[in-house]
């Protein structure tokens, strides 16, 4: 699935049912999954349904699925072709962003 289409909510639902298809697969009940990770049932059963929690319960969950590689490519920068990778090194990693003038 193409989550460029998506909607951002649309995005975070289909997060969470990902999430609850793993849990399933690992035979993982979500009674058995929140102690675990130190969070409710109801905050594991929300994010399923919504995908909506907080950042912090997200990666637990995503932990305890054994899913943290999966993170591993999120907001990394993209290498379009070989003049991409050659630039790369010269550009310096931004500090801040700049502020816009006011009129």
């Amino acid at each position: 699935m193409d989550f460029s289409l998506l909607l951002p909510d649309e995005i975070c639902v289909k997060l969470g049912e990902r999430a609850r298809e793993r849990r399933l697969l690992l035979n993982i009940s979500i009674e058995e999954l929140a102690p675990r990770i130190d969070v409710s049932a109801q905050t594991v059963s929300s994010f399923e349904r919504t995908g909506k929690c907080t950042l912090t319960s997200i990666v637990r969950i995503l932990e305890s699925l054994n899913a943290t590689p999966d993170l591993q490519t999120i907001l990394v920068p993209q290498t379009n072709s070989i003049e991409d990778m050659r630039a790369k090194p010269v550009v310096q990693a931004r500090q801040r962003a700049y502020r816009k003038s006011s009129p």
